[in-house]
């Protein structure tokens, strides 16, 4: 599995669309807006709703939505009866980190004025929970309504990596390297470097995020940054965090929507949203 995660992400293809209408069980419940260098796909829920979940995805910041993402969109406009809309946001290497920053914050704002009644959740895993930190810290910053709760699963927010910790779970990893984390973060930083907080969001203020909740494994590389992430959080006023550490988990075991953990999870959410 390594290996293969490791090909992905330095030559990520462009051809597969999960989340194309047709992928959906139904398809007339696909509401897609195109806009400049990504796009909102909505799963529009089959009665009225009054709650909409907003999906980041993982993947470097190089790989599209992956079949997984589209079966939580599926399983939680089914269990939740919200509106689900990913969030398809541009792709390093052919965009950096501004680039798909600005993206989402206008992404985010766009979907609020398609559906302006809702009450908004954000789901980020891996890098697309680094970037739901990113949309938080942005958001709080220029006096944006924020959404009413955040789940994070093992979020990607410390792309540059240089504790000496890291390299003590590289091999335990069986999922992720980190010598081909670190080439995907420079590309990702672009001119930035790779502690500015629009990259690592870990190294911004933290303060006034809302509720969060953070779910990561034991067997993950990043580990570190999750326990530096979490002590950071419980520390900041205005944020209100619960943690979940699951033994011998792998990153993002989301992607595996039948595991007993990841049914935990997404009833942590379920529960946020009631």
């Amino acid at each position: 599995m390594k290996q293969q995660v490791a090909a992905g992400f330095r030559h990520p293809g462009r051809r597969t669309d999960e989340l194309a209408a047709d992928k959906f069980a139904a398809p007339e419940r696909v509401q897609i807006t195109e806009l400049p260098n990504g796009r909102l796909v909505t799963l529009v829920t089959q009665e009225a709703a009054s709650k909409h979940i907003i999906l980041l995805h993982g993947g470097a910041y190089a790989l599209r939505a992956t079949e997984s993402h589209r079966e939580w969109m599926k399983l939680l406009s089914a269990d939740t009866g919200a509106n689900v809309t990913a969030i398809d946001f541009p792709l390093t290497p052919e965009y950096t980190a501004r680039d798909t920053v600005s993206f989402t914050v206008k992404a985010y704002q766009k979907l609020r004025d398609q559906f302006p009644l809702d009450d908004y959740y954000l789901l980020g895993d891996s890098a697309g929970g680094g970037l739901a930190l990113v949309l938080l810290q942005t958001l709080r910053d220029q006096k944006l309504p924020m959404p009413t709760g955040t789940l994070l699963v093992s979020p990607w927010s410390d792309l540059a990596m240089t504790e000496p910790s890291f390299e003590a779970g590289a091999d335990a990893d069986p999922e992720l390297s980190l010598p081909v984390l670190r080439e995907v973060a420079k590309k990702y930083a672009g001119k930035l470097a790779l502690t500015d907080p629009l990259v690592s969001p870990i190294n911004a203020n933290l303060d006034h995020l809302g509720k969060i909740g953070l779910f990561y494994g034991t067997k993950e590389v990043l580990l570190p940054e999750h326990h530096a992430l979490a002590q950071k959080l419980v520390a900041a006023d205005g944020t209100d965090v619960d943690i979940h550490e699951f033994k011998n988990m792998m990153h993002d075991y989301l992607l595996w929507p039948n595991l007993p953990e990841s049914h935990r999870t997404f009833t942590y959410l379920q529960d946020m949203m009631n």
